[in-house]
Parts: structure tokens; sequence; C-alpha cells
């Protein structure tokens, strides 16, 4: 996938390869003998590290002058600090990052503006968390990924008196992830490297986890048991965890009670390898997907291409410990003929996840959708929906779409250096397969696709296909990107035709039925204006849906989050995060365009995290009936 963000799932893919897209691209930093300046010099540092890409920019690439004058200097060197380009700031010193960033924007970084992470810090001690039914926790709202909030505290009825509660603004200049709302506490991240915990009803800030990367999961939450504890003593014998991954592939286990890291575990060595879908807890065994920057990487023709494979690694939940690991690629390593600059490409590689597991207690069984593949080498597993056992990791089977996906960033068709000979679309899974027993007709699964389609798979008979309904052209950006959510009849999905390059392109909110795939109805994006003006003002809709009974959330690339009916998909209420907000924790906060993760309601509260790699914003707004 090259993104699942402008990530990559979206061509940064995955940003998740977005940021790869979005910043600065692997260059020359990485080659044996690169020389970093002995002075920092920013013109110098940027010529050898970022221009080979960005002063000739194509595909998803953005060029230097659209870096220049969208992006802070505060933007990129976060990215090559922590965010996908690391790559290209590694070596370099604090001075030299600032130096390259002040050459590329025309400015140094600020030396205020930014949040403290631990300014306005919570008066009252934080109150013993216990996830509870209702609570928002992880990605889809259940194990079965449909996320359908059942328990909302609010009602189609209260929108008209839905108001802004409280804002607060990340230390990062991008929004990932999606928060956890357990209990009286919000766990959430932005690009900073910061966990942060938040108290529901001031937004005051309980403590702070420094990650020292870019965190991009959304949290999970769990209770695990104390080792050694024994049940006459009058002492816990459980503690309460939450789980988050970074941008260099190491999963971390915070105490919820104090921030203290408990442990952290690396879960690939491969240079390129990320975390970015959500972990799960299932039966006392923690499942997290892992996905990679390769395809970026391997745009530099001097990358031994390509070595990454995507996998689901099981670890104890309170200790990290590994029991196993299972990639998703399972034919062995072979090589190709040389290509027509004489190169050798290893494979298969790829089949990156980039969702969270989804969970299939009757069977025992999870299900993982995979990303594209890196070489001409053939494999079955790429683009495809994979169920594996939840004990062992062994394969059951594999729902493959599409065999011939092999993308490389920077290719335009000719079999020279990494690039396959025939390049692929990048139609990765980048949204979570949704498990669902409709009110009438057998259970099944849904799956979207990059490519604009939806799949409705049977998991009782091997994966097979009992529907498919492609409801918007397909884009490396991705036509659905993050994923849809469902109710007991209809599949609510949004749709994208973002375009990287000019920031623009049209969305909608559609819904299908879920017994036959058919439209119910579709609901275009309003063309509403963007808060930063009209230069790259999109309404694509990346982000994931979130559903109730009664309403459908759905935020926009334009910055608006809007509810709609689920019975005819008409607009019930809307806002437009993308302005600026005196945040609670003393800085201001600036709304941007609303990707990745979905709406999370619980208790009544509404959270909204705005600012995507595409568009810039560092908010978690919550909004209450009356503000209250």
């Amino acid at each position: 996938m090259s993104n699942p963000s402008p990530d990559r799932p979206t061509r940064t893919r995955h940003g998740l390869i977005a940021c790869a897209r979005l910043v600065l691209c692997f260059a020359p930093a990485l080659l044996p003998g690169a020389v970093i300046a002995a002075a920092p010099d920013g013109a110098a540092l940027f010529a050898e590290r970022c221009a080979a890409c960005h002063d000739h920019a194509s595909d998803r690439i953005p060029s230097t002058v659209y870096l220049a004058t969208t992006r802070s200097p505060e933007d990129v060197i976060d990215a090559l600090t922590r965010g996908a380009m690391q790559a290209q700031g590694t070596g370099l010193t604090a001075e030299e990052r600032v130096a390259l960033a002040t050459h590329l924007t025309g400015r140094p970084p600020s030396a205020g503006g930014r949040a403290d992470p631990m300014a306005n810090r919570c008066s009252q001690p934080l109150e013993p968390t216990h996830v509870q039914s209702g609570d928002s926790n992880g990605w889809g709202m259940d194990r079965q990924n449909t996320r359908f909030q059942s328990q909302p505290g609010l009602t189609a009825a209260d929108l008209p008196r839905l108001k802004l509660k409280w804002v607060f603004a990340f230390p990062g200049a991008v929004v990932y992830g999606q928060p956890a709302l357990v209990g009286k506490q919000i766990l959430t991240s932005g690009s900073g490297g910061y966990l942060f915990s938040l108290d529901p009803n001031s937004g005051c800030t309980h403590w702070v986890y420094n990650a020292g990367a870019t965190l991009r999961t959304p949290s999970l939450v769990g209770s695990v048991k104390l080792p050694h504890a024994k049940h006459h003593t009058t002492q816990p014998t459980t503690r309460q965890l939450v789980w988050i991954g970074d941008d260099k592939g190491t999963l971390h286990a915070v105490d919820t009670q104090t921030g203290t890291l408990v442990w952290k575990r690396r879960l690939d060595e491969h240079l390129a390898a990320r975390l970015l879908g959500a972990p799960t807890l299932y039966h006392g065994v923690l499942y997290q997907p892992v996905s990679s920057l390769e395809e970026v990487y391997a745009a530099n023709p001097q990358y031994p291409c390509c070595s990454f494979r995507g996998s689901i690694v099981a670890l104890d939940p309170a200790t990290g410990r590994v029991l196993w690991k299972k990639t998703t690629i399972q034919e062995p390593w072979s090589d190709l003929p040389k290509n027509e600059s004489g190169k050798v490409i290893r494979g298969p590689a790829g089949g990156s996840v980039f969702s969270s597991p989804t969970v299939d207690p009757e069977r025992n069984l999870l299900y993982v959708g995979s990303g594209d593949s890196y070489t001409n080498v053939k494999t079955a597993s790429t683009d495809a929906i994979i169920a594996m056992n939840a004990t062992t990791g062994a394969r059951v089977w594999t729902h493959q779409v599409d065999p011939n996906d092999a993308w490389i960033m920077l290719c335009n068709g000719r079999s020279v250096d990494n690039c396959p000979s025939e390049l692929g679309p990048d139609f990765d899974f980048s949204a979570s397969p949704i498990l669902v027993k409709p009110t009438h007709g057998p259970q099944m699964l849904i799956a979207a696709s990059k490519s604009g389609a939806v799949y409705g798979l049977d998991p009782a008979h091997g994966g097979k296909a009992l529907w498919m309904r492609s409801i918007v052209k397909g884009s490396s950006n991705g036509g659905i990107l993050w994923g849809g959510a469902v109710d007991g009849t209809t599949a609510y999905i949004g749709t994208s035709e973002y375009d990287l390059a000019s920031g623009t392109g049209g969305g909608a909110l559609v819904a299908l039925d879920l017994v036959t795939g058919a439209i119910r109805w579709q609901t275009p994006t309003p063309a509403s204006p963007c808060g930063w003006g009209p230069a790259r003002c999109g309404h694509s809709v990346l982000a994931a849906v979130t559903a109730t009974a009664d309403i459908i959330f759905a935020g926009a690339m334009d910055g608006h989050i809007r509810a709609y009916a689920p019975t005819d998909g008409h607009i019930l209420w809307e806002f437009d995060v993308s302005q600026r907000f005196d945040a609670v924790n003393g800085v201001t906060a600036t709304g941007g365009g609303i990707d990745y993760g979905g709406q999370v309601l619980v208790q009544g509260l509404l959270l909204v995290q705005s600012g995507s790699p595409r568009q810039r914003g560092n908010a978690l707004l919550a909004f209450s009936v009356d503000g209250q």
C-alpha cells in the first residue's frame, strides 16, 4: 500500500506513506559513503538528501515549492526526527535538521507557540481506569470492528444542541491514531511522539508519556494479571495498561494510572518497519499488525529490493513476550531475471498490514487485510483478506482480489532499477475487515479496498465472495481508505477522489445493503469552503466512519465533521473544525483535514481529531449537549 495516510494507504501510504509522500523522500542519505556536511548548511543538506525527489516531484511526492509554502519548519523537523523521513534524517544533528528546515521553509522554527506537553495538569487525581461496556477502546468499537456505538449517550434529537466543550492542542503538527475513551480517561496522541491521558470533562492532562517516535496507532486499554500475585494479598492482582505503536516498529505498554512505561518491544528489525494498525486483545493475547515504508525506500536505485514482509505478531500483553509471528507472505524467496538496468530483484515482498485485526470468536479466527506487493515475484497473499487461527497463527484461508499489484514509488512502468515491470495500481486493503451478522442473512465479512470496491465475503466457506460493489474510482491515495461502519442492515462507507498534487477531490458517504451490496443511498460531500482558504480544499471522506442507531458520523478533508441520517443520508448536523481555537493547554489549536481515525462517541461526549499529513492541524475537539 502506499500509504494506509498520505501515509501510504494513501500512498503516503497508509501514512501512512503519506508522509513519505508528504515530506522528504528517500534519497542519497542512506547510500554507502554519504557525507554529512560538517557545518549546518541547509541548502547543501537539502540538495544531498531531499532534492532528488522533491525538485522532480511526481506520483505522490510533493514538490519543493509545495513543501516550502505549506509546511512549517517544525513539520520538517518532526518528519526528519520521528516521522516518515527519519531515514533522511539519519546522522543529522539537531542543528543540521534546523538548518535544513529553515532553508526549505524560509524561516527558523519558532522559539515558542507549541504546547508544553506537561501544560494544564489536572488538579484532581485520576480515578482508576477499568474498561466497561460502551467505552470506545481500540479501533472498531468491538473486536469485530463494526465501528457501531450502541451506547453513545447521544441521539439525533440532541444534535441541534451539540456545542464545543473544549479543545486540546497537540505539540506536533499532525494528528494520527484515534482516541480511546475508557472510564474517566481519554488516551490519545499526535505527531509529536507523546501519549496523553486527558480528563473527558475538562481536557486537563493527567500524565504524558514520551515514546521518542511518532505514534500512529489508536490506543488500546486492557487488564493484565500481575506476575506472582498471591490470592490472599490485599494488593491488586491486575494492572491496567494502554498499548500503542510507533513509526519505528515498536509497541509500547504504558500504565494507565501513572503513564510510566511497563515494557516496549520492537516487532520487526527491518529498517522500514512501522506500526500503523491498532492492536487487538483477545483471550489474553495481544495481536499487533506490522507494516512498512519499503516501497518508498526502494525508490532509491541502490536500495536492495526487497525484503520486508507484513506480519501479525501475537504477544503476552503483560510482558511483551512474543508468542508467535506470522508473515502475510508464505512463499519462499526467489530471484527474478535481471531487469533493464541489470539488477536482480528478490521477492516476494510486501503484504503490509495497515489495519487492526478482526476477531471471529465462533471460529477462533483473525481476519487481516494485506497491502500490495513490492516486486513481480508472485505471491497469493497481497491485496488479500487472510484468515488465521487465533491460537497458533496458522493460515486457514486466503481471498486475494488482485495478484498483479506490485508497486514502488517513482516507478513509471519501465523495468529499471527496483521498478516492477508492470506497475500495479497500489490497491491495498488499508481498512479493517468488518465481521457482521445481518438482521436477515448469514454472517459475513465486509472488506473495502483502495480500489473503490467493497466485498461481501463468506467466512464460513473460505472467504467465498458473496457480492462485490464498486462505488468509486480507485487510486493509490485510496478510493476507500480507512473504512466504514455497519449496523444490522447497512454498511456505511466513505469514498474519496483525493488528488495529492492539488489537494482537491470529491467524496461521499455511501450506504450499501449488507446482504446484496446494493446501494441504498449516496450523499456527496457538500462543496463547503475550507477555513484555510480555497487552495487545497478537498472534500474526500478518507477518515473512518462511526455509526450509532440514528446517527452516522463522517469527517472530510475540508475540515467538516458531519452527522448523517442512516435512513436516507441527509445531513443532520455539521461543524467546521478548520479554524483556530484557544486550547485548554494554553496555546492555539489549528483544525485541519479530518483523516484516518473516526469519531469517538461515549457518555454523550463526541471527540473529533483534526489534522492530516494532507492538510495539517493539531486539534482534539470535544462536543457535548449544550457544551456541558
